[in-house]
């Protein structure tokens, strides 16, 4: 079951969903299912591409192998 992301075109909030094939998403607020779905982190494909789209990180302060998590 994938996770996206949605824009409400009722409220404007902007969330995340667990969506299973069955199911049609509402927003979690206004329970408008006039949704947008947004491009996503996972939808890019690599961590990579995803970071270059976000703001930087202070040195050390990454996620994992990036000195947050404490692998290394």
């Amino acid at each position: 079951m994938p996770i996206y992301e949605y824009r409400c075109a009722g409220c404007g909030a902007d969330f995340d969903q667990l969506v299973r094939a069955d199911d049609t998403p509402a927003c979690p607020w206004c329970e408008s299912e006039d949704l947008e779905r947004k491009l996503s982190v996972s939808s890019l494909g690599s961590r990579r591409e995803a970071a270059s789209t976000s703001l930087p990180l202070a040195k050390g302060a990454g996620g994992c192998c990036g000195g947050g998590c404490g692998c290394h």
